[in-house]
Formats: C-alpha cells, structure tokens, sequence
C-alpha cells in the first residue's frame, strides 16, 4: 500500500512532449480546438499559475498540449487510488487534493513546485466540474494562494467544452472548442491586492455560461447519444417534480412519473416530443430551478417528518479508505437518508449509521460516485443502477448540513 506521504509529485519534460505529439494532436483535431491569445500565453515565462473554468474531465489535457510549458495540475486524490491511475497522474505531476477539505500538504506541494522548482501550477478555482456549462462559484482559499505565491496568473476561459463532453456522460460530441488565454494578475498586483479583490477579478476573469456562449456562436455538437444519462444532474422534473423518475436513452428524455418526453437537439436545447413547449429549453435553466426546488423539498420535508427517510436507493456499495490509498469494500444494501443522518441498510440486516453532523467534503467524483469524510476515513458510495443520481446525495446532504449549522449559531 502507498501512502501518501511517500507521494512526490514530478513532471517530465519527456512524457509531456509525447502526450503532446500523440493524444494532443487526436485531441486537437476531434474536438476541433481553436485559441485566442496562445503566443501571449506562450510567451510567459515560468514560474506562473494556470487558473481555468472546470468543465470537461479533459481540461487539464487540453490547456497542457496548448501550453509549452509542463504543468503540474491540481487534481482530485480520488483519480489517483490505483496504481495505474497514480502512475499516469505521476508522470505529468498531479498535485493530489481532497475535495472540499482543506489541506495543508496540497499548499506545500505548490509552494515548492513554484519556489524551488521555478515550474507552473494549474488550478481548477470552482474545485468540480459545472453540471450545466457555468462556471461555479470559487473557492475562496484560491486568492489567499495566489496571493502567497505572487507569480503571474495566466487565466483560460474554456468555451464548447461542456457541450463537447458534458460532466454526466461519457458519450463525446464533435462541434468546436474555444481557449481563450489572458494574463489576469501579475506579481505586484497580487502583493497589493486584498485578498477579496483578488477573489472577484479571479471570478470575473474566469466566468462562463456555455448555453449564452451558445447562443451566439450556434455551433453543432454531434452525437447519437447526446443526452444519454442526463438523469445524473437533472435528478428532478420540471413538470411533476418527481425525484429520480427521470430516465435517458440516446437523445431522449422520459418521465415515468408524469410522462413528460423530451429530445436534446445537436445545440443542448430541450424539444417536446408530445405536447406543448418544455418547461426548461436548456440545461442550464432547468439546473437553476432545480437547486431551489429541491432545496424546498428537503427543508419541507424534513420538517414534516424529523424521524423519517427522506428518500433512499437500493444496491448501493459502501467502500472505505483514506486519501490516495486503496478503497476497501464495506457493505452493501439499500442507502437511505434522513433528516439527522445516512444510513447504509445491509441485506444481513445491519445498520451503519453516519451522522450528519460529523460527514465532511461530501463530494461526486466523476459522473456518478458519492464520497464523503467521517473524521480521517473516506467512505465512498457507488451505485450498480446509471439512473441513480449521485449529485442527488450530495445536494441533499449539504443542504440538511447547512441547516443544522445554522441552527446551531
């Protein structure tokens, strides 16, 4: 087993050059990449940060066969808990980085990489891939870094990604991607600046809503199965406001509730297959109706039944680790929230309890794994059935948290 600690995140010049020549020409040609303000980019010389909008598990790949320069990219520990994962990462110098709890060992591995090294740290400011093209809000910790650092910043708006290869599907569309570079900060400006400013300029630099950049640019994202497992983000219809009844194949979307039939088209705009306009013309409409919707539903919920199940799912597996070690798996049943705590219902008829109150960093890494901290243990939630939603989980959570530590001030 490979602890963490062992872990030296290093970048080779070599592997970055034939990934470059090799995937980077596939990639820049499939998905049909075009850049504004690449020879400035190129120009800059490091030690610099790379910030970008997150919208494609290939953002990393696309700005590093873009850029001259190697970078070593902040990722997430979760992709590197295999050896052949941690391996792949290591040749390109993942900086590995639990989701949404803090870590000083992430800092270290940055601070060095740009003071001794002299090298180029990439960082993904939103800290997850958007669910509907725009781009999320900020991690705050990110301009109290770049302040310490005080290296230029080098920004990059990725535009086309998100409809090129949306976070809930593995299913890729051939249309246009748009890079666009611009240097945001530079030293001075970065020692000067309060960190709050530093923070709102990050975020007006990098802000993107892909279904307005659509609008515009009218470009065409082919694919047979365009809207295949949109269910893992749009958990909820519009029409009846049934939770996971929602179900996908190809360009189809159907409620089993209500009925509801809906077709995505080649530019992510929603048709009614049945009768009338849909609720929702576009993804990202429907998401922000859903956070609100959802929202009040759990809050109701939750009110009128304090000692009730919320919702639950059958066939979860439940596995355990920490950070980059290997998962071990736990038990397996039926997971079911409550307004108080996640239980895990085994078919031997056991009941693994986990408060609310004590879960931490609760997360979906990739498309559909639920993953969440009980003090230093990393409990990870697959689910066997692609309809079941894992961002479901995930939201639900965070909001009964938020309220409970509201209550409690």
């Amino acid at each position: 087993m490979q602890h963490r600690s062992r872990y030296v995140p290093r970048n080779y010049r070599w592997f970055n050059k034939l990934v470059r020549i090799t995937y980077g020409i596939w990639l820049r040609a499939f998905f049909r990449i075009e850049t504004r303000g690449l020879d400035a980019a190129r120009a800059l010389l490091p030690p610099f940060v790379v910030v970008s909008n997150h919208v494609t598990i290939l953002d990393p790949f696309i700005l590093s066969i873009l850029l001259r320069e190697p970078v070593y990219w902040i990722t997430s520990d979760g992709n590197m808990r295999t050896r052949l994962m941690r391996s792949l990462l290591r040749l390109v110098g993942s900086i590995p980085k639990s989701k949404a709890i803090p870590d000083i060992e992430t800092v270290n591995w940055t601070v060095d990489v740009i003071r001794k090294r002299g090298g180029v740290v990439g960082i993904f400011p939103e800290g997850e891939q958007s669910w509907d093209g725009t781009t999320l809000p900020l991690v705050p910790s990110t301009a109290k870094l770049l302040k310490l650092l005080k290296v230029p910043v080098l920004a990059a708006v990725i535009k086309g990604g998100y409809s090129s290869l949306p976070r809930w599907t593995k299913a890729r569309r051939r249309g246009r991607i748009e890079v666009e570079f611009k240097v945001v900060f530079d030293p001075s400006e970065l020692k000067a600046g309060k960190v709050d400013e530093i923070g709102r300029r990050l975020e007006a630099a990098l802000h993107h809503d892909e279904v307005a950049w659509q609008e515009k640019a009218r470009v065409p994202f082919v694919a047979l199965r365009r809207a295949e497992h949109v269910e893992l983000g749009l958990f909820m219809c519009p029409r009846c406001e049934a939770v996971g009844s929602l179900k996908s194949s190809r360009s189809r979307i159907n409620c089993v509730s209500c009925g509801m039939a809906l077709k995505m088209d080649p530019f992510g705009r929603f048709r009614s297959r049945i009768d009338g306009p849909p609720v929702f013309s576009n993804i990202r409409d429907w998401n922000r109706w859903q956070a609100g919707a959802f929202r009040s539903r759990i809050l109701r919920d939750s009110g009128t039944r304090p000692s009730g199940p919320l919702f639950s799912d059958a066939g979860a597996m439940l596995l355990r680790g920490r950070k980059m070690n290997p998962l071990r798996m736990l038990r397996s049943g039926t997971l079911i929230l409550y307004p108080d705590r996640l239980e895990l219902a085994t078919l031997l008829g056991e009941r693994l309890h986990f408060p609310i109150a004590l879960i931490e960093g609760v997360s979906v890494l990739k498309m559909d794994i639920l993953e969440f901290y009980v003090g230093k243990d990393l409990y990870q939630t697959r689910f066997p059935l692609r309809p079941t939603s894992a961002r479901k989980w995930q939201t639900a959570i965070s909001i009964l948290a938020g309220t409970a530590e509201a209550a409690e001030k």
